[in-house]
This record gives C-alpha cells, sequence and structure tokens, in this order.
C-alpha cells in the first residue's frame, strides 16, 4: 500500500489549529500495522506541524511490535518508545499516554491501524468549536458481538451518566489543557468514558465527529475478552461515586 500522503492547500489550511501536537499509540501484538501506522503519522504531521511527537507504548506484546518500533526509532526522531514487559491492558496503557502526551494536542490511535492517521484531518476542525473530538465510527467493522457490547454500554453511560455520546471508546483529539485540570482514576477501558465525562463536567466542549473506521488486520488488543468487559462494567458503576 502506498504510505505517501499528499495535502492540497485547503487541507493545510484546515490544519493550521493544529501547533504542537502528541499522536499516542498503545500497541499490543501489532507486528504487521504497527510499522506503517508510526510512518503515516510521522508522513502526515511533517506536512501540517514542526512541533509534535509520537509516543507509542508496547503493552507487552509476543510478537515483533517492540522490534519494530525500535528499528524505526533510527529513521523517526520524533519516535518515543515505551515498553512493559509484562501486559498491563488497555485502560492501564492509554491512561498512562493520556498523561504523558507533553504538546498542546494530544491524538490518540491504536496500534491495529483501524484508523487511519488521516482521521485528524475531519477531527480538527472540531477545534474550531470544541476541546476534545470523539471520533464517531460510522461503520464499525467490527464482529457483531463486540457491537453489541459497545450499543449496551453507551447506553448504560447514558442512563448512569447522562452521557450524550455514543462512542467514547473511539479514538479522541484533544486539548492537553484538559489532563491539566481533571484526574483519571480508572485503570479498565472505562478511562475512554471517564476522560469524556470528566472534561464535560469540567466545563470543556465535548463533539463527535463522523470518521471512517477500517477492518482488523493484526492480532491486537483483547478488549472482547470476557475479564476485559467484566472489570470494565464494574467501573462503569463503581465510578459513579467519584464522579
Amino acid at each position: 500500500m502506498n504510505t505517501t500522503i499528499e495535502l492540497n492547500q485547503a487541507t493545510k489550511s484546515q490544519l493550521q489549529t493544529i501547533t504542537s501536537i502528541s499522536v499516542i499509540i498503545p500497541a499490543y501484538n501489532d507486528e504487521t500495522t504497527i510499522g506503517r501506522l508510526v510512518t503515516d503519522v510521522d508522513t502526515l504531521l511533517k506536512n501540517v506541524c514542526n512541533d509534535y511527537e509520537i509516543i507509542c507504548v508496547n503493552d507487552g506484546s509476543k510478537d515483533n511490535t517492540l522490534k519494530v518500533l525500535t528499528d524505526l526509532k533510527s529513521t523517526l526522531p520524533k519516535l518515543k518508545v515505551v515498553d512493559h514487559p509484562q501486559n498491563k491492558g488497555f485502560g492501564f496503557t492509554i491512561k498512562e499516554l493520556y498523561e504523558i502526551g507533553s504538546k498542546d494536542l494530544i491524538f490518540s490511535l491504536p496500534g491495529d491501524y483501524q484508523y487511519a492517521p488521516k482521521e485528524l484531518i475531519p477531527m480538527a476542525k472540531g477545534l474550531q468549536i470544541a476541546d476534545l473530538i470523539i471520533g464517531r465510527r460510522v461503520k464499525r467493522n467490527d464482529p457483531p458481538k463486540r457491537r453489541l457490547q459497545s450499543h449496551v454500554y453507551n447506553f448504560m453511560l447514558r442512563t448512569i451518566y447522562g452521557s450524550k455520546y455514543t462512542d467514547v471508546n473511539s479514538i479522541k483529539l484533544f486539548r492537553r489543557a484538559i489532563m491539566e485540570t481533571i484526574k483519571l482514576r480508572s485503570t479498565t477501558p472505562f478511562v475512554d468514558a471517564e476522560l469524556c465525562i470528566r472534561a464535560d463536567k469540567a466545563g470543556f466542549r465535548v463533539v463527535e465527529i463522523p470518521i471512517e473506521h477500517l477492518p482488523r488486520l493484526s492480532q491486537g488488543a483483547s478488549g472482547g475478552k470476557f475479564s476485559v468487559i467484566w472489570d470494565t462494567f464494574s467501573d462503569l458503576v463503581k465510578m459513579r461515586r467519584y464522579i
């Protein structure tokens, strides 16, 4: 696949709002996709922003994900790699990434390339009216069981927290000022919902913008495991006392 990214003047103008950005990427068993993803991110950002960093956390992968990232560091000076020798799970890892992103904006992407880096372009438009932009998957390329779990989960968020959002576990673009204002507690995948809910309650503007969702190409994360689902739904209920 051709990874060359060419931006026209109109698109470059739309991305003028990006002065500095941290792209954060959790990776788990993503050796077949992580190299292309990081390279495409770097190519895109070179066109729109001088002040950027790409931070990848290898979360105890059992394949060659860490080697791919380590090899890339020699050619991509903006790339930073953090290694978890043991798998700590998506919630712990994405919370860590939210907290260590140092630039004005933070943009999250999973290592499995189910979201293309170019989704930053439509999401950046949302910075004109909002502080946190959620990429709402118009057509989810996930099995029916995963889609059903997500539907139930988002329904519970609306019921318990009054959440207005329909896809809180998708990718996000937000101002780092949010992380300087709120404190995240969850270390399960509920942390994504917690970020959106706390940001909204703190007075930050949160919107959803439609994006494309691609088929999974790597082994990827373990979000469909019963233990992960149980911990996430348990956190959804338990965290009510803190939010």
